[in-house]
């Protein structure tokens, strides 16, 4: 399972685009709410075998038509992983919080995460983790999870990576190279 901190990364992609960087065409990206790409879990991007589902975790600001609106849209995404040596493509699960206020960030996104992760850690259901975010807040959940004997393997951008996280988990697929062109 991929669980994805959509504000974290839409916060690092759009401070690396600030900073210069060109974004691929295939990024799909909803100002302050979330981007996405289906290089994420390619081979040649990331290395990410056998996703079975990813859920992608943001908040929007406005009403429940908007926040209906963005989970329509992150349904409209997709990815592909090969299970069992075959291609699978499925939908990515939007979890979508509203938020009052556009300049804030929401607790419940991480909340959710951590609550989602532990349930299926702790239920013997996955071998394997994968986060995505860069955010340090989560160095408590990634070494309780390890501890029940779950791999867990990280997805960030260079910017923003806390550096602890870095040491800490299996594995670190840095998502540059699947969201922004070449140097």
């Amino acid at each position: 399972m991929l669980f994805a901190d959509g504000e974290n990364l839409t916060m690092r992609y759009q401070d690396t685009i600030a900073g210069g960087r060109s974004p691929r065409k295939s990024v799909v990206h909803l100002p302050d709410t979330f981007v996405w790409t289906e290089r994420i879990t390619h081979r040649r991007y990331t290395g990410l075998p056998n996703i079975a589902r990813v859920y992608y975790y943001t908040s929007v600001t406005g009403d429940d038509d908007q926040v209906q609106e963005t989970k329509e849209r992150l349904c409209a995404q997709s990815f592909a992983s090969p299970l069992s040596g075959e291609a699978h493509i499925a939908q990515v699960v939007p979890i979508v919080f509203k938020k009052l206020k556009k300049s804030s960030k929401t607790r419940n996104v991480d909340i959710q995460i951590v609550i989602d992760v532990m349930r299926f850690a702790f239920s013997g259901g996955i071998d394997r983790v994968y986060l995505a975010s860069g955010d340090g807040d989560y160095l408590p959940l990634i070494q309780e999870v390890m501890r029940r004997g779950v791999q867990v393997e990280l997805l960030a951008f260079k910017s923003g990576l806390n550096p602890r996280l870095k040491a800490s988990v299996d594995k670190l697929h840095l998502l540059d190279d699947a969201f922004f062109e070449d140097l």
